[in-house]
């Protein structure tokens, strides 16, 4: 056959076929890939809302009619078709009607490709798929109605579950397996697969658990249980992943519906999308031609229908047997006025009767047709017994609807897309306390409520405006005659066909009863009537969640555990009724003496526990701290009592531990702490112990230290001003740098090391810290007088909480003024904290200082977190190398690596560099190798008294005149 015959051959056809689909429903097209040329059959563009030939056919067009959420996949799948050398390819996916809402399609083509198989032209028919979809006109009627009911039903905790981590069932609601052969016991601990099922092989389960394993949304997981009458019930399960507040994944909360009636609709939906072996088989349709009466023809979806197997069994068949003696008549006589020249089309329902007698409701629409050169009768129909059957169930969903809300004790509500109410079914009035005309185009936080804050109602609008579901909304309102009610609502976001939407609904119930329940029966059982502090049970559960805490966030805490001295004697010389008394009295002064964030409980009897939280990250600090409460509650419990009429006096022993970075359990910090309030009955009552002897010990010590600390900074006799020299590369004194010993009367000397931490952890910081600066500014003005000692620089050593003093310049410059120091001859030393925290506030205090001529030094460099970029931007004028990195400058690469690096970057910012603990000749000769400006350590001198410094400066100065001559 020549290529004109044959391409001749090949028009005739596809016009065929292009005249069959436009007298059907289907929408043929043709792409052309080599020279990129696109047609659209008219029935396409008139599918989507379009004048034939509208704009311009193109793949581009079609790109932009397809549904976003479709492009990727469709383009996917038919890219894999096209490599995979396959004839045939179809999908699903929906495209843009002119008026902006969506069609569902079912889009088959046939794949033409050249000798080498490279593909070169596709060949396809859209069909329109909207009846068969959820998204129909009566579906979305059924599926709105379905929502209304099953806000009723599902909002009562109906088909909800929850999953841990682990995939676990932890929760179901009890009516949720109704119709199953297991209880809800059954599904709590369990995995979806690990309980009885069919339906599901392991391939999908294993795919199924990937899902979870990757924490992807669950939508229509199919699964099938034994149902209570032997049938099979089928379940459709859909979840979404929980994160918490950092993201941590917790588990799976979704719902399960049982989708048994609907599966003849599924069936009946996939069995209309058949695989087409040409254009005409495409047809979701049934087509059928019939000439004189009898059937001539019949596509495999009419054979479907009509339950034949094979076209035989209907040819020659009269066509009027093939429909239900209902329609018979009338549709014979219209086929009848088409014959005689009625070419007048139109839609309307019909029912077919099946070979095997059984009724088919179908859509019908019939024309005239030429068939093998005669006048004949095309019908083509589609099967509309799913819409029969959703109408059906419309009705009974309905009427269910309308049932429950009669009955039900709650009420159903509606709110419009603004949140406003504009349906409300139900006793609202004994359920709220308002009419439902107080509701109507309101919202919910235009009515009042008494339990709820602003921030609350703007959690509740953003969950609402992110068309959240929500449940036991807790609202207390009052009503007219200033009674309260508490109100639950609980409500899911509805949406339209495409989407969009449409508001909430659903149901609200008064739960007075239940909060007057709960409120009373958790007072019995976590709270002691006598006195109305927690009990026992409901310490046990704080001390629980309080221990995991403090573990967690490496902060410690405290255990007071508290028995009265001699209360035994008080029953009994007074009576049990003056013992109650007392015991009142000693629960309210307990409350006074700790914070609203502790906690205090009786145990039973004459033992009180005191939970003290948030003590900071050190035992120590923290043995301070508790002991500091616990010696205001001995004074607070010592104060005499008034026991109707009588004055008494009582008399606590406390016993104290801690706990913080280690678990231990709630009773082993009860036993610690009762064996420590045992050992404060055996030193003589009225006073406190710590469970760890060693840590007593140390907590006395500290507080003695403290307060000998205090005493000495009274009037500084205590206090002893070292100076260590700091020389330059050439041997010259260029300066010192002021540190304090402290002279205890008992201890001896001390080393700053022995109590800075503690008077940085307390106060005693600022007093000290001004005591240095005053005594350095004297020494100051004394050199400034002297020519042998006035170019000397004395540095200070400034701490963190000195430097956050709100008056910390003005203290400076106010000191220097006093003494008569020279401002240029004062440097302050700050540590590398200074640089991390408040950059700004601490940038304009040096400024402030620098522009008065004081110095600053950033004193052991290196050893912290500062920036480059902001040490920059601070006004320093030296960097001091630390001496961890220069005691091993020799033999450790890396120190003489920072070594080197920080002299450097002292160069590249124009700031001195002096390096501390140089101890060695070595040491002081590799680093002035490298260019280091000054030194400090025991190879020049150690920290020495005043009068030790002026002869060494005496010694030095001879020592570099006799050089220079």
């Amino acid at each position: 056959m020549d290529q004109a015959h044959q391409s001749q051959t090949r028009n005739k056809l596809q016009q065929q076929l292009r005249q069959i689909a436009r007298d059907s429903d289907a929408a043929p097209w043709d792409w052309d890939l080599i020279n990129s040329e696109v047609y659209f059959s008219p029935r396409w563009w008139i599918m989507l809302g379009f004048e034939v030939d509208e704009v311009p056919a193109s793949a581009s067009l079609w790109l932009s009619l397809c549904h976003p959420d479709d492009i990727q996949r469709v383009e996917k799948e038919l890219a894999r078709a096209l490599a995979d050398g396959g004839e045939y390819f179809q999908a699903h996916y929906r495209l843009r009607h002119r008026r902006g809402h969506y069609i569902a399609v079912f889009s088959r083509m046939h794949i033409r490709r050249d000798a080498r198989k490279k593909p070169i032209r596709l060949m396809g028919v859209n069909t329109d798929l909207t009846e068969y979809t959820p998204s129909g006109g009566l579906q979305d009627r059924l599926d709105e109605s379905e929502a209304r009911l099953q806000a009723l039903t599902e909002l009562t905790a109906d088909w909800y579950w929850e999953m841990d981590v682990k995939f676990r069932l932890t929760r179901i609601n009890e009516c949720s397996v109704h119709d199953t052969k297991l209880t809800p016991q059954d599904f709590i601990g369990k995995r979806l697969w690990e309980l009885p099922h069919s339906g599901v092989d392991d391939e999908r389960w294993a795919e199924h658990r990937a899902a979870l394993q990757s924490h992807k949304l669950i939508v229509n997981f199919e699964v099938q249980y034994p149902g209570r009458d032997n049938s099979l019930v089928f379940l459709s399960f859909g979840a979404a992943p929980s994160f918490d507040e950092q993201c941590v994944f917790k588990g799976y909360w979704g719902v399960a519906r049982d989708i048994s009636a609907y599966r003849n609709t599924e069936k009946a939906l996939r069995e209309a999308q058949i695989q087409f072996q040409s254009l005409l088989d495409w047809l979701t349709m049934g087509l059928a031609i019939y000439q004189n009466g009898r059937i001539v023809h019949a596509n495999p979806t009419a054979l479907r229908t009509w339950g034949a197997e094979r076209p035989a069994e209907l040819m020659g068949m009269a066509i009027g047997s093939r429909f239900h003696p209902q329609f018979r008549t009338s549709t014979l006589n219209r086929f009848r006025s088409m014959k005689a020249g009625d070419a007048h089309t139109e839609v309307r329902e019909s029912r077919l009767l099946r070979l095997d007698g059984r009724a088919v409701d179908v859509e019908i629409q019939a024309m005239p047709v030429p068939f093998q050169g005669q006048p004949a009768i095309q019908i083509i129909f589609h099967d509309i017994s799913a819409r029969k059957q959703v109408e059906a169930n419309l009705r009974e969903s309905e009427a269910r609807f309308r049932t429950l809300t009669q009955l039900s004790a709650d009420w159903y509500w509606e709110q419009d897309e603004n949140f406003r109410f504009v349906l409300l079914n139900g006793d609202v009035e004994t359920g709220t306390g308002l009419s439902s005309k107080d509701w109507i185009g309101k919202t919910a936080w235009d009515v009042p409520a008494l339990n709820l804050s602003s921030t609350d109602w703007d959690i509740h609008r953003a969950m609402l405006e992110s068309h959240q579901e929500f449940r036991d909304f807790e609202i207390r309102r009052p009503d007219s005659a200033r009674g309260i009610h508490w109100v639950s609502m609980s409500g899911k976001p509805t949406f339209d066909a495409n989407w969009v939407f449409r508001g909430y609904r659903g149901i609200g119930r008064n739960i007075n009863n239940q909060k007057e329940s709960t409120n009373r029966i958790h007072r019995l059982a976590f709270y002691d009537t006598l006195t109305g502090l927690p009990n026992r049970r409901f310490l046990m559960d704080r001390m629980k969640k309080t221990i995991q805490l403090n573990a967690r966030h490496q902060q410690c805490g405290a255990l007071l555990f508290l028995d009265l001295d001699n209360f035994k004697a008080l029953n009994d010389t007074l009576g049990h009724d003056m013992g109650d008394i007392l015991l009142q009295q000693v629960a309210a002064r307990l409350v006074a003496c700790v914070r609203d964030t502790d906690t205090v409980a009786r145990l039973g009897g004459d033992e009180f526990v005191v939970v003290i939280e948030d003590l900071g990250e050190r035992e120590i600090d923290a043995a301070a701290k508790a002991g500091t409460v616990a010696q205001k509650i001995l004074a607070a419990l010592n104060a005499s009592y008034h026991l109707a009429g009588r004055e008494h006096r009582s008399s606590p022993s406390i016993g104290i531990t801690l706990f913080g970075s280690n678990v231990p359990s709630v009773d082993d910090v009860l036993k610690q702490a009762d064996l420590a309030m045992y050992q404060a009955k055996m030193a003589g009552r009225n006073t406190l112990r710590f469970f760890d002897t060693a840590m007593q010990n140390e907590v006395d010590s500290r507080v003695t230290l403290e307060s000998d600390l205090r005493d000495g900074l009274q009037g500084g006799e205590e206090l002893i001003l070292h100076l260590q020299p700091i020389v330059a590369v050439d041997g010259r004194v260029i300066g010192a740098e002021a540190l304090v010993r402290w002279l205890q009367p008992v201890r001896g000397l001390m080393a700053p090391d022995e109590f800075i931490a503690l008077a940085q952890a307390t106060s005693l910081i600022l007093p000290l810290g001004r005591w240095v600066l005053q005594t350095a500014c004297e020494q100051l003005a004394l050199w400034a007088s002297k020519p042998e000692a006035s170019h000397l620089t004395l540095a200070v050593n400034i701490s963190l909480r000195e430097l956050r003093e709100p008056d910390f310049v003005s203290h400076i410059l106010r000191t220097l003024h006093l003494t008569g120091a020279p401002a240029n001859r004062l440097r302050l030393e700050l540590t590398e904290n200074a640089l991390t925290q408040k950059v700004d506030d601490t940038m304009a205090k040096m400024t402030e200082l620098k522009a008065h001529g004081i110095g600053f030094s950033l004193d052991d460099f290196g050893t912290g977190y500062s920036s480059l970029s902001v040490l920059k931007k601070l006004p320093f004028d030296m960097l001091k190398i630390d001496h961890s990195f220069v005691r091993d400058i020799l033999t450790n690469s890396d120190d003489a690596a920072i070594a080197r690096s920080i002299v450097a970057l002292g160069k590249s910012l124009h700031l001195s560099v002096v390096a501390e603990g140089v101890e060695t000749q070595e040491q002081r000769a590799f680093l002035a190798a490298n260019g280091c400006y000054a030194y400090q350590g025991y190879l020049i001198g150690k920290p020495m008294p005043i009068e030790d410094f002026d002869a060494f400066l005496l010694k030095s100065r001879i020592q570099t005149s006799q050089v220079d001559n």
